[in-house]
């Protein structure tokens, strides 16, 4: 399965589509998620340990963790790179889960916004960040296409994207996470 295939499988399937790096050397002990989890590896490698059992996935390799079973995530020494997809069946992403996965993931967490009618040219980061809209509106545009977020929503902007923005006219109010992330090759 390639990338696109294993993106297009998360959709269907009702999974939030991640794109995510790792630091090398991360470890994350045994914990479980309020979600569950697809992954893809697109470059270095991460070790998942799932009932004492360690596995080691690497480019091109795909895993799943179930929400609340317990597992240790140990990264490479390169770090990882992977394409996710959570699903949550309890209901919507709140805002402390939002918080919190980004705190996990090792984001910088900033609650703003910006006025209303607010246009901002194409641009891309260095960095990568996730955003959930908290009040009004925005519009994101990427690759030609737009799409607007409200209260609730959730999306990702990768490193590099090159995108454009517009706040609707009650302005918008959200949680960022912005965190710089070491190109993974495999």
């Amino acid at each position: 399965m390639d990338r696109l295939e294993f993106e297009e499988e998360l959709r269907r399937e009702g999974y939030s589509v991640v794109n995510s790096s790792l630091k090398p050397n991360m470890v994350a002990e045994n914990h479980c998620h309020d979600f569950d989890a697809k992954l893809m590896v697109l470059g270095g490698e991460i070790t998942i340990t799932r009932d004492n059992k360690p596995e080691t996935f690497r480019a091109g390799q795909c895993c799943t963790v179930p929400a609340g079973r317990m597992h240790a995530e140990y990264v490479g020494p390169e770090g990882v790179a992977f394409l996710s997809g959570r699903r949550r069946n309890g209901g919507p992403l709140t805002r402390e889960a939002f918080e919190s996965d980004l705190r996990r993931e090792g984001f910088e967490v900033v609650h703003g916004g910006q006025q209303a009618g607010h246009v901002g040219e194409p641009h891309a980061h260095d960095f990568d960040v996730r955003i959930m809209v908290l009040g009004g509106e925005i519009t994101l545009t990427r690759d030609g296409k737009s799409e607007t977020y409200r209260a609730g929503d959730h999306c990702e902007v990768p490193t590099g994207c090159v995108h454009s923005e517009k706040v609707g006219p009650e302005g918008v109010a959200y949680i960022a996470g912005k965190v710089y992330r070491r190109a993974v090759t495999s």
